[in-house]
């Protein structure tokens, strides 16, 4: 697997898996954004390999991964819908080239379903950080197959495969997000991420 790929696997899971859950549309309004000085500035990958940061950019942030001369880039921002804190991300058309350049065909599945769309799709996933840890889990691509294969998603989407397109306008989304939040089924499991900082020195072995 290319090494910009693991990185990424590592700190955002399933974000180029393919098999996902994601909104068309913005899973947030202004009045929901919130700041997160706890994932601000730039954090170690796993095993030392390569950099994660957050950085602020007007309500949002700048989220990167980068690791040598590979980098991905996303707008970011956090909200809080309901009692859970949700991180949404879009990737502009020039980091989705970067990652194509490094990935190929795996980045292009991704987003072949979704191409004939102008604005990027929105990739979504519940987190909360715990004594220097970031935890993150995306809603679930297996249980909402399986809702929609029994018409009881509840919600207007477009589906392909494995993934999951919703497509109505932030309010109902929101809905949608408030009503599944805390069910276990509907989310993955927790990745979770240690933020260490990038210039710290690393521990003997």
């Amino acid at each position: 697997m290319p090494r910009l790929l693991v990185h990424v696997a590592v700190l955002l899971p399933l974000v180029l898996s393919g098999c996902m859950v994601r909104s068309l549309h913005p899973i947030y309004t202004a009045k929901d954004i919130i700041a997160m000085p706890e994932v601000e500035g730039a954090w170690k990958g796993q095993d030392d390999e390569g950099v994660m940061s957050f950085v602020r950019d007007g309500d949002g942030y700048v989220f990167r991964i980068v690791d040598g001369p590979d980098r991905l880039v996303a707008s970011a921002h956090f909200a809080r819908i309901g009692k859970a804190t949700y991180l949404d991300l879009t990737f502009p058309d020039t980091s989705i080239d970067e990652a194509e350049k490094e990935c190929g065909d795996m980045v292009e599945s991704l987003i072949a379903p979704y191409v004939y769309f102008t604005t990027p799709v929105h990739y979504f996933q519940q987190v909360e950080v715990r004594d220097k840890v970031l935890r993150m889990r995306a809603m679930s691509s297996g249980w909402a197959k399986d809702r929609r294969a029994k018409g009881r998603l509840w919600i207007e989407h477009i589906a392909d495969g494995e993934s999951t397109l919703l497509t109505p306008e932030t309010p109902r989304v929101q809905r949608f997000l408030r009503r599944w939040e805390t069910c276990d089924d509907a989310w993955e499991s927790w990745t979770e991420i240690p933020l260490v900082p990038a210039d710290a020195p690393t521990p003997p072995k």
